[in-house]
């Protein structure tokens, strides 16, 4: 019975731990176990079965204060290890941590999700996978201590660029755009670019900061672009002050400095002073007095003064010139029934005379319509149209002297373009 009962004990120990030995394991590693700032720590978590994964495990948010965290490409990869003799299968998760200051960095404890298949009968298993607190040290390299903010990279460069003209008006305007490039690490880190406003001389509106970033392989670099309007309110020798910003070089290990020159402004022209409100009272009375006076002007000298409009713009419509505008639009339009048309009415102004003046411009009207019904597309047609033009110009000029003889005999307007 002894027996019995120890042997009985033994087969529940193993049981017991052959259960504990087949729950998933998770582990975690980093490269290196501290950083510099704005540069990428590699943090790999793995998690691991006895048998395999129908699905992806589901991992926690790694996101802390001051810490950029980036998944690379193709960052979940399948693994599998020997354990205690047998094979587990599972996969890796790396991420890219990017500190943006320095200090002692704590990612949170947490828990992987995990569905797994069970060992004996394959049906599935959700299982919870704890996550123990995560804890990385990012600093700064020396000599680049004194830095405030700290932009640490390999390559960091500034540039300006002015739209307008530095004599201006009061009220005129002037852009300014500050571009910053850096290489090595993100542009989030590249701090804030233009100066605060000159002051009331000059009303500054700024526009939203534009930062762009590129990764190849981890390595981060990008952009930060700030473009700001300035309109001059007063009028002197305004500055729009220099920028420079200090970074640490870290390929050199030493400190150096990113600077564009100062702009200097000319504003001419006070601004105009407030209008008295007594004065704005005398101009209304004045204004409504002007426009009685000339109501009544208006309404005694109406019917008188339209007839005579009518007349104006009657005699304009039978003019010459009227005709030769209305064959300049149409060619312009490259409608050729309107031309035909317009050219007609041109040609009753001008006496009998030699039809051979018309015959190159007949020739270049021919040309056109043998053109379009011959299928050329409206593009395709310039060229015709241009030579209609030409053609009509000469004989124009050819039939100036009995045109003006005509307008001079009909009482119709000399001929000008």
């Amino acid at each position: 019975m002894i027996r019995l009962l120890a042997s009985t004990f033994i087969l529940l120990l193993f049981a017991s731990g052959f259960a504990i030995a087949q729950e998933p394991e998770i582990s975690f590693e980093f490269e290196n176990d501290s950083v510099i700032v704005g540069q990428p720590l590699v943090l790999r978590i793995k998690v691991l079965v006895p048998t395999w994964m129908p699905s992806s495990p589901d991992f926690p948010t790694l996101e802390v204060p001051s810490l950029m965290v980036r998944l690379p490409e193709r960052a979940t990869t399948p693994i599998s290890e020997r354990i205690e003799g047998e094979t587990w299968s599972g996969v890796q998760r790396a991420y890219r941590l990017y500190p943006l200051a320095p200090g002692d960095y704590r990612l949170p404890a947490g828990e992987v999700a995990i569905t797994y298949a069970d060992p004996g009968s394959t049906d599935p298993i959700a299982f919870s996978a704890p996550l123990p607190e995560i804890r990385f040290v990012a600093s700064l390299p020396a000599g680049a201590e004194s830095l405030s903010p700290p932009v640490l990279a390999n390559g960091f460069t500034l540039e300006q660029k002015i739209e307008g003209e530095s004599e201006l008006t009061v009220g005129d305007a002037i852009t300014r755009t500050l571009i910053a490039n850096i290489d090595g690490t993100t542009p989030v880190l590249i701090p804030q670019l233009a100066p605060e406003s000159p002051g009331t001389a000059l009303r500054a509106y700024p526009k939203d900061p534009v930062v762009t970033e590129t990764e190849n392989r981890g390595d981060l670099s990008g952009t930060r672009t700030e473009i700001t309007t300035y309109v001059a309110q007063t009028d002197g020798t305004l500055v729009l002050p220099d920028v420079s910003i200090d970074w640490f070089n870290l390929e050199s290990g030493k400190i150096e400095t990113a600077s564009v020159p100062e702009v200097t402004l000319t504003v001419t022209g006070a601004p105009p002073k407030p209008t008295d409100p007594a004065d704005v009272a005398k101009w209304l009375a004045l204004a409504a007095l002007a426009l009685a006076i000339g109501w009544g002007v208006v309404k005694w000298t109406r019917p008188t003064i339209s007839s005579r409009i009518d007349a104006l713009r009657d005699r304009w419509h039978r003019s010459e010139r009227y005709a030769h505008r209305a064959v300049l639009a149409a060619i312009a339009d490259q409608d050729l029934s309107t031309v035909m048309i317009q050219i007609d009415h041109w040609k009753s102004f001008v006496p009998a005379g030699d039809t051979a003046d018309f015959q190159q411009l007949d020739t270049a009207l021919a040309s056109v319509g043998a053109a379009r019904f011959g299928g050329e597309t409206q593009s395709d047609m310039t060229l015709q149209w241009r030579q209609v033009g030409v053609a009509y110009g000469k004989a124009r000029a050819q039939m100036g002297t009995m045109l003006r003889a005509t307008s001079t005999g009909s009482n119709l307007p000399p001929l000008n373009p």
